[in-house]
């Protein structure tokens, strides 16, 4: 489980208490009054949670942006240096292959001469 799902279920049950909370508030025998300012608190306690999750995925959704970012430059870099090692392989092979030729060449001028 990655920390964006364990990020949303973590803020699914907090959502879900603070919205049990308030119902629990409406249905609970008080005054209308004593109701109100309950819910006014209510709703400041769920605007304030509300806020930190959101601050909390930006936080999180920026991580993840940095960390592709840096993988996305080590792979490039992984490539180029793969590229130069893959040339320098190719390079050597010819050079053999050159050598091997130059050999043959003169086994069969001795043959043939």
């Amino acid at each position: 489980m990655d920390s964006r799902e364990e990020g949303r279920i973590i803020g699914a049950f907090i959502i879900g208490g603070l919205l049990g909370a308030g119902l629990a508030l409406l249905f609970a025998p008080q005054s209308g009054k004593e109701t109100r300012k309950d819910i006014s608190k209510f709703a400041r306690k769920v605007g304030e949670n509300a806020r930190e999750i959101a601050e909390d995925a930006v936080e999180t959704i920026e991580d993840l942006t940095e960390a592709i970012s840096e993988k996305a430059s080590e792979v490039v870099s992984r490539g180029k240096e793969l590229t130069d090692e893959t040339k320098k392989n190719v390079l050597k092979a010819i050079e053999e292959g050159q050598k091997t030729l130059e050999k043959q060449r003169a086994k069969l001028g001795k043959l043939l001469g």
